[in-house]
């Protein structure tokens, strides 16, 4: 007879304290209770919680599916327990013999709605583009403009292969020029930089004290901080370095500064010295201001050219990077740094957010109703972005099995194969939507300009690969008269 270990949600518990403290070594394991918060309480980001799952999944015989994995299902230890508890006991169900106890002690307790969890899940969806959250923060009180085109430029933001071989989503190679282009010809703001390479450390930060001393309420200035530095702030990302735009006011009290973080819609006062212990990171070097006095309406042509100059149709350059980064690490037979290398994917991932924003524009100026109960097509694109975004941790999850495939037995092939797929079905996800994207913007130009779209391209996808096999996307091609 099969014997079935037996557990409770106090074994499942201390075995998750056991791989915390013993296999992941974190440096917050003194915070660990049942009712600690995996990301608030112990800084586990996603990637660092699906390490946790893997190494749980192997010490307790677990076989855990891929939709496990792209909910937001254990905000707490007590509520992984429970999930790890219903899942041996549904695995104990398929296979027990009717001989068979099933050697669980207890219920496990139903999943509980909470709203910290809403409001937890909220802050992570609207992270987009920290650089971009802050120019378009002055844009959302002002009646002239409309702050949502200016995200056609983050769907296909620049996305790095260092020389290790890993995406990084922040290099010295990588400037704003386009942004700032773009946001001058949209709202007629300059963003002008007042960070200068060229100098030391010291002489910017008395370039930001005179900037931030002589501020108007009009004017707004932005720095680059490390987040790593910075406690105080939740860091969900729990990157080291944690390189982040940010803006900073003065306070009537000379040692704390108010600081203003759209893209986490966060604003509080901190202590002065420890925000200059952020920016005195020598992983950071950055800084803009800009004045909402300037912002004018935007022309329909900006709008135009600006979209014309965003959208990639015939590819997705998150997705193709990923896949050169797991074909270098299989060509070199270097699964072991795999997982490293995809370790800023979750932070470059919320980027493809920025549809939501470019869809709702283009229903919207097209007089649709998106909240209308008979037309979901919104919301029915906006749950493919959403898997799109959460489909990336599938690939990290098998990157980290990769690197212990030695432990695990000879599963490269298999967890290869699995990857591919997963890329394909990405890359399948963000064509459709772009390619409804690009419909929506055609049915915009004709409206607005009263012409004809010029035939150009269009995606289209195999329905087993996912990959594109030919492209033939409508846009105008000229300025009309």
């Amino acid at each position: 007879m099969n014997t079935v270990p037996t557990l409770t949600q106090a074994q499942i518990i201390q075995a998750i304290y056991d791989v915390l403290n013993e296999h992941m070594m974190i440096p917050q394991i003194d915070a660990f209770h049942p009712e600690a918060k995996l990301n608030q309480d112990l800084y586990l980001d996603s990637v660092l919680v699906l390490e946790l799952i893997l190494n749980l999944e192997t010490e307790l015989g677990l076989d855990i599916p891929d939709d496990a994995l792209t909910k937001d299902d254990f905000e707490t230890v007590a509520n992984l327990a429970d999930f790890l508890l219903t899942k041996k006991h549904q695995d104990n169900a398929v296979t027990a013999t009717s001989e068979t106890p099933l050697g669980i002690t207890e219920t496990p307790a139903e999943a509980t709605p909470d709203a910290s969890s809403d409001e937890a899940e909220e802050e992570l969806d609207i992270k987009v583009h920290c650089f971009v959250s802050c120019i378009c923060d002055i844009l959302k009180p002002s009646p002239l403009v409309d702050h949502r085109p200016f995200y056609f430029g983050v769907w296909d933001a620049d996305i790095v292969i260092n020389d290790q071989h890993q995406l990084d989503y922040h290099s010295d190679t990588i400037n704003h020029d386009n942004f700032r282009h773009w946001y001058k010809a949209l709202y007629s703001v300059d963003v002008e930089p007042w960070y200068d390479p060229s100098q030391s450390k010291d002489a910017n930060i008395n370039t930001l004290l005179s900037l931030l001393d002589s501020k108007s309420d009009h004017q707004r200035v932005m720095v680059m901080i490390d987040m790593y530095r910075l406690p105080e702030r939740e860091n969900k990302f729990n990157q080291n370095p944690f390189p982040h735009y940010v803006m900073l006011e003065t306070t009537e009290d000379p040692n704390e500064w108010l600081m203003l973080d759209p893209d986490f819609r966060w604003e509080g006062r901190l202590p002065k010295d420890k925000i200059l212990h952020a920016i005195a990171s020598p992983a950071v070097a950055g800084g803009y201001h800009f004045d909402s006095r300037q912002i004018q309406a935007t022309s329909d042509e900006a709008i135009r050219d600006y979209f014309i100059d965003s959208l990639i149709p015939d590819h997705n350059p998150m997705t193709d990077a990923v896949r050169a980064v797991v074909t270098h690490h299989q060509q070199q037979d270097q699964f072991a740094q795999l997982p490293d290398a995809l370790k800023q994917l979750p932070v470059l991932a919320i980027r493809k957010y920025a549809y939501e924003h470019g869809l709702a524009y283009f229903y919207l100026a097209l007089g649709y109703d998106l909240d209308a109960e008979q037309d979901n097509e919104f919301e029915d694109l906006c749950v493919i972005i959403e898997q799109l975004v959460e489909s990336y941790k599938l690939v990290q999850y098998r990157a980290m099995k990769l690197a212990k495939a030695d432990s695990l037995g000879d599963q490269k092939q298999p967890l290869l194969d699995e990857i591919q797929t997963i890329l394909d079905e990405q890359d399948a996800r963000e064509f459709q939507v772009k390619t409804r994207l690009n419909e929506l913007f055609n049915d915009w130009h004709q409206r607005t300009f009263n012409v004809d779209t010029v035939h150009i391209d269009t995606v289209n996808v195999d329905s087993q690969t996912g990959h594109a096999v030919s492209v033939n996307m409508d846009q105008p091609e000229a300025v009309p008269a």
